[in-house]
């Protein structure tokens, strides 16, 4: 399967937008594991490395992929997702205070995955153009 292909792509954004839902799961879920993980000995998930262990995860894929869509479909546009969605979740982290961490960081991780979805649409599109023989812009 080449790199170009429409599977690949589609392979490429699952797994990108797998870190991003795993880590607004994980936000979400903090607040009532709190109570329960101590309990049974897994308190190491609720560390702020796990968060940041899934935040770089989560970013380094999205770049990647999106940068391997661009390369496809040539439209920029799907970056702009990316970067509001970075900034969210470092802002939420770096400088909110709760409750408007965890919304910006559940906002940002979610907005990420949808970035994928953006960056999968368009590769699909661009490709039916390219069979087609009509080509896009942006």
């Amino acid at each position: 399967m080449s790199a170009g292909t429409p599977r690949a792509l589609s392979r490429i954004d699952r797994v990108g937008a797998s870190p991003s839902v795993a880590c607004a799961i994980q936000c979400m879920t903090v607040p009532v594991l709190l109570s329960v993980l101590p309990l049974s000995g897994l308190r190491p998930l609720l560390e702020h490395a796990v968060e940041t262990l899934f935040v770089i995860a989560s970013v380094g894929l999205a770049v990647a992929s999106h940068c391997w869509g661009f390369r496809i479909h040539r439209k920029r546009r799907s970056f702009l997702i990316v970067g509001a969605a970075t900034l969210m979740i470092v802002t939420g982290q770096s400088m909110a205070d709760e409750p408007y961490e965890l919304a910006l960081v559940v906002v940002g991780a979610l907005l990420l995955a949808a970035g994928h979805l953006v960056n999968r649409h368009l590769c699909r599109a661009c490709l039916s153009c390219e069979r087609t023989g009509g080509h896009g812009t942006d």
